[in-house]
Formats: structure tokens, sequence, C-alpha cells
């Protein structure tokens, strides 16, 4: 799938919202949309995309503001703690809820903190591997992890991050041996697994989209339970004769502290 084909599938569904903010006196001001991971990344460059078409309807300017850090906790803290007043507003997406459990420190309240104008997307991941790597199969990825277990390692977007926990889920279901690496988000992950320093990573498909065409990476399988659409060439992990069931995907989401 042509990322220009999905990012603007992801800002169709931004819209409506977006027109319905230009019947209004607002904004009167500059909006700062905050984004939790580091610039470069799949929400990173869905919100830039959606900046630039709310400041065109809007004709107030739309900045990006990149606060990564604490998987993503320390954007949903600053978001929740900021004015409800629809100049702030917020790329999240799944660990919003995830970290709350994981890091039982957060200061918002995933049910109560936060207020969605829109879901933007949920897609599932591509599990792929550096292009030097022996694999080309999930049966062969299965196999060549079980004769050398624990020599390879599976990069993350971080922390608590949703391929942080498919990387897990895979792990569990089949009872493999490697070493699971978080970065400061997908594009740096990504980045390292073009380079060989990571061999394996579970990757959003728009920050996979890249690095495959340029042939420095592989994909072995995507986590959903049927072919995808975009990618029909790509077997799902299910299609293997091991692990069964596995179903993992990421959304993003699009809003404001509650009361916006």
């Amino acid at each position: 799938m042509k990322r220009s084909t999905f990012v603007a599938a992801a800002l169709a569904a931004f819209v409506l919202p977006v027109c319905a903010f230009a019947q209004s006196d607002y904004p009167t001001k500059a909006i700062t949309f905050v984004v939790p991971y580091p610039a470069g990344g799949l929400n990173d460059a869905i919100v830039r995309v959606i900046g630039e078409r709310m400041s065109a309807e809007l004709g107030k300017p739309v900045l990006i503001d990149n606060k990564a850090g604490a998987a993503t906790t320390l954007a949903s803290n600053f978001v929740a703690k900021a004015p409800a007043d629809g100049y702030t507003l917020y790329g999240g997406g799944t660990s919003l809820i995830i970290n709350p459990t994981l890091q039982g420190n957060v200061q918002y309240d995933p049910h109560k903190s936060f207020d969605l104008v829109s879901l933007i997307s949920f897609t599932p991941f591509i599990l792929q591997v550096n292009a030097d790597f022996p694999v080309k199969t999930m049966a062969e990825l299965i196999a060549y992890l079980k004769a050398n277990p624990g020599k390879f390692n599976m990069a993350t977007s971080g922390i608590g991050a949703t391929n942080h926990m498919a990387a897990e889920l895979f792990r569990a279901k089949t009872g493999l041996q490697y070493t699971i690496v978080p970065y400061r988000g997908g594009a740096q992950a990504g980045q390292d697994l073009a380079a060989g320093n990571a061999q394996m990573m579970f990757s959003a498909s728009l920050e996979a989209i890249p690095f495959l065409q340029s042939g420095r990476t592989r994909a072995i399988a995507i986590s959903s339970l049927k072919r995808s659409p975009s990618f029909p060439e790509i077997p799902t992990v299910d299609e293997s004769t091991e692990p069964k069931e596995l179903d993992a995907g990421s959304w993003a989401g699009r809003g404001g502290r509650a009361g916006t």
C-alpha cells in the first residue's frame, strides 16, 4: 500500500471534526498537537498530515509537539493537565490504555481524563526481519530461533508499546528465546533493524513500508487472522503451523483533555 494512500485514508476520518471546528469562532490562536513519539514514526506522520489540513481549514497554525518519553506517559500526563480549551490536542493510541496497568504511576485516568474526537486507524503489525537474516517464512524463522536460543533481538517502539505486547505474545505462544529491545519510537527501532543491530520487529505498516521497499528488511507475516487487503502478498502468522491465533494491532485516535 502506498504511503500517500494510507495517510489519505487516515485523514478522511478527521475531515468531519475539522469542518465542525471551522463553523465556530474557534480557533483564535495557534493549536498545539502533542505527539507521544519522536518525529518520523507512524503516529507522527499522520498527525503532521492532519495538522496541515487543519491549518488550511481553520486559518491558524497547527504546531506539532513531539513529547517522547516514559512509553508515551510523558505526553499523556501533559495533555491530561492542559487547559480543556481545544488548543492542546493529542495524537494518542493504544498505550494510553496499557500504561496505567504497566506503570501504575500515571497522572491520568484513561477512561475519564480525555475526550477522543475520532479514531484514525487500526492496523495489524508486519513482522519484518533484517534483509540479511537467513529466513523467509514464519516456519523458517521459528526453526532458526529455536536452533539459536537467546542470540537475537526483537526491536520494539518502547516499553509498553503495542508492538512490545505483540513481541511478548509471540514469545509466550512459541516458547522462543530472544531479547526484546525497547527504543524511543518506531522510527528509531526501524533504523536499527535495517542496520542489523536488531533482527526482528513487529512494525506498524506505514513504518515498515520504506524499509521493505528499499530492500533493507523482509516481511515475514502480518499479525492478523486474515490477510490485509493492503498487503495481500504477506501471509498471516496464523497460516504457519505455529503460533495460532496471534491477532495484534495498534489503534490511533485524536482528541484532547476531557471537556475540550
